[in-house]
């Protein structure tokens, strides 16, 4: 551009002139590739997205470095051959479920489990059943209501379940043989202990009264998203040493009785 002189000798200036801005949100909207859809349409590919993100979230929080700490002092030590998980809910619908299943993933991982994961929530749906055989995760076939022997050292991961349910795993190895190799992540059982009627709790879980007795807890971490997720959660052992000190009718205490 070459300037213009005026008729005393002055160079003309020529402003710049700034065309608006057009508002292109309406073209922006219409080129993204990100839609949203509902979970019930999902398909396996958008059902693995959603958990890539999920474990991005968590491996980069606070919380999971905490929890690393706790799981090589007191978990990997364990080293069970197994995972067993009850109760996640579905993938699928869940965005607690989801969370508790990328870091059972990430359990079998760090733990090196060299046996089997198995999985069951009647609640789960095709494309949860799907999701688990692509992670090479065994469904478990019908509904053992937890009562699975562990013959081997066996982490159950059980977040949030009912406490029926965790009585029923500790009922299925109530005996010095097999207790100690119970490791359970799941609620403190002394959260149910002496917060609501011993009768109830006799009927509805008689195993967890004596366990609260016997068992080494580890809590996890507190805050994680809002801590609901992972909230009252703990690692809850059998030491070998403890189990093998106690006397018969120690077993026999557990055991419900019969109304008259």
């Amino acid at each position: 551009m070459t300037d213009q002189v005026d008729d005393d000798g002055f160079v003309k200036v020529e402003r710049f002139k700034y065309k608006p801005v057009t508002n292109n949100k309406k073209k922006s909207k219409k080129n993204s590739k990100y839609t949203f859809k509902d979970s019930d349409d999902w398909n396996i590919d958008d059902i693995s997205l959603n958990l890539k993100q999920r474990k991005e979230a968590l491996i980069n929080s606070r919380f999971y470095k905490d929890l690393l700490v706790i799981f090589d002092e007191h978990l990997i030590s364990t080293k069970p051959h197994d995972i067993v998980c009850y109760g996640i809910g579905s993938v699928q619908k869940s965005k607690n479920a989801q969370y508790q299943f990328v870091l059972a993933l990430l359990l079998r991982e760090l733990l090196k489990i060299p046996g089997t994961m198995y999985i069951f929530d009647p609640v789960m749906t095709e494309l949860d059943i799907e999701l688990c055989k692509l992670h090479e995760i065994e469904i478990i076939a019908e509904n053992e209501d937890g009562k699975r022997l562990a013959d081997k050292p066996t982490l159950f991961y059980m977040p949030h379940c009912g406490r029926g349910l965790y009585s029923n795993t500790l009922s299925a190895n109530w005996n010095k043989q097999h207790l100690p190799n119970v490791t359970i992540i799941g609620n403190r059982f002394d959260m149910y202990v002496g917060s609501q009627l011993e009768k109830d709790l006799k009927r509805e879980c008689p195993y967890l009264i004596p366990a609260v007795d016997i068992l080494d807890v580890v809590l996890f971490p507190k805050e994680f998203d809002n801590n609901q997720i992972f909230s009252d959660l703990s690692i809850q052992t059998f030491p070998k040493e403890t189990v093998d000190k106690l006397e018969p009718d120690f077993w026999l205490s557990a055991v419900p009785q019969q109304d008259a």
